[in-house]
């Protein structure tokens, strides 16, 4: 019994942990994909390996606005160009300034060469500021009712699983403890007085 009463403690710890897990996992793509983007930062999910190992795919970053004169050389910035203002996000190699604008060249970290072309600062979405690897996979997954049903019901069988634990436990302590039968002391004999008569 005390082997299994250790391990329902052990998996009941374990559900415990994953159910915090999730919930905090829940709370971080919520924060990163809803509420910081209000406060003035983008935050982006990056689908393409050109910026690895640095910045892998699914990595979540995040973006704040920069001048064009602070744009330098070494920094990652997301752009968005083209005519279907496609977002991607490269490291800047050469800053160029030209008829009094300042124009970019970029290159992805895991590329041999760099963009075919010249992209102006107005362009940039963003310098990126900060990078969490895997969190863009969780935040793509929150955008979608399907992804959010799944959540919930992870969470679910967590607490269900949770509930039937405490359950067993609860039944094995209303479990009758045996009643054992303890014999009474036997009881002193009553030892009769006889009294001899005297003879005269």
């Amino acid at each position: 019994m005390n082997v299994l009463a250790t391990a329902k403690r052990m998996l009941r710890r374990v559900l415990d942990l994953a159910l915090v897990l999730l919930v905090a996992a829940a709370l971080a793509g919520v924060f990163f994909g809803r509420i910081l983007p209000m406060l003035g930062p983008t935050t982006l999910v990056v689908r393409g390996p050109s910026m690895a190992p640095a910045i892998p795919i699914g990595a979540l970053l995040v973006t704040t606005p920069v001048e064009a004169a602070a744009l330098a050389v070494g920094d990652v910035v997301s752009i968005r160009v083209g005519p279907e203002l496609v977002v991607f996000t490269h490291r800047i190699v050469r800053v160029v300034p030209r008829q009094g604008e300042t124009w970019i060249e970029t290159k992805g970290d895991a590329n041999d060469t760099s963009d075919p072309a010249l992209i102006p600062a107005s362009s940039v979405v963003g310098r990126v500021s900060l990078t969490v690897p895997v969190l863009g996979y969780l935040v793509v997954l929150l955008s979608s009712l399907s992804g959010v049903l799944l959540l919930i019901g992870l969470a679910g069988v967590l607490l269900l699983g949770a509930w039937i634990l405490d359950s067993v436990e609860l039944e094995e302590q209303e479990e009758p403890a045996q009643e054992v039968a303890v014999e009474a002391p036997p009881a002193r004999r009553r030892v009769a007085s006889v009294h001899r008569g005297a003879g005269t």
